[in-house]
């Protein structure tokens, strides 16, 4: 007598394909982080506004010199990858020779002479302020961005951009991961993209190519 039934062959390569079906990906189909609180005000940069200024990265007080710096080598690497704009830079130390302090806010009150300062200086049309907001570099990592864009000849606020990127949320993980996968650098026989949730500079970078996406076209 047989104890055990026949199971139809059909089933069996069904539940076989089942089992080989991929997954998708959220990385790859999302949902994606849109940063949402940007200002634009002119919809086009001006054909005049051709070379930048990046001013130092105004960090927060329990954040190490290492951090600021990570933060300030993201801006300038992802400022550049958009292709914008000639990109200069001053440093804390030429901040400092300009208006006694290595770093300014952007919500700070602005020397008088600041805007005519770094223009003599650099022969810049614009000058970039970057604040940070809100920073863990431990998992999960956390980084708040606020940036203004402002004409140095007429002091005309051009672009603004304030929000925050924490890898808790999972748009922002599937974002993060979604560039780690545009930069090609996980490609291979393991997906690695998820370790740009573990390096704070690779995170930093990616907020801030996130940020510069909501720049206004040329």
């Amino acid at each position: 007598m047989h104890f055990f039934r026949r199971t139809p062959l059909a089933l069996v390569l069904i539940c076989a394909g089942c089992s080989a079906l991929p997954h998708s990906d959220p990385a790859k189909s999302g949902p994606f982080f849109t940063p949402r609180n940007v200002t634009v005000n002119t919809p086009r940069l001006p054909a005049l506004v051709r070379r930048v200024t990046v001013l130092p990265v105004h960090g927060l007080r329990e954040m190490t010199e290492d951090s600021v710096n990570r933060v300030n080598e993201a801006v300038v690497t992802q400022l550049n990858q958009t292709g914008r704009f000639e990109v200069v830079t001053l440093t804390p130390d030429n901040l400092r020779s300009l208006i006694g302090q290595p770093s300014l806010g952007s919500a700070d009150a602005l020397p008088h002479d600041l805007l005519e300062k770094v223009k003599k200086t650099s022969g810049s049309d614009a000058v970039l302020f970057t604040d940070v907001t809100a920073y863990s570099p431990y998992p999960p990592l956390t980084i708040g961005l606020r940036m203004k864009l402002v004409e140095l000849s007429t002091g005309t606020i051009l672009w603004a951009a304030d929000n925050i990127f924490a890898a808790s949320d999972p748009s922002v993980a599937n974002s993060a991961r979604h560039f780690a996968f545009k930069l090609g650098s996980d490609r291979g026989p393991a997906d690695l993209s998820h370790t740009v949730l573990q390096n704070p500079s690779r995170f930093c970078a990616y907020a801030a190519d996130a940020t510069f996406e909501t720049l206004p076209p040329r």
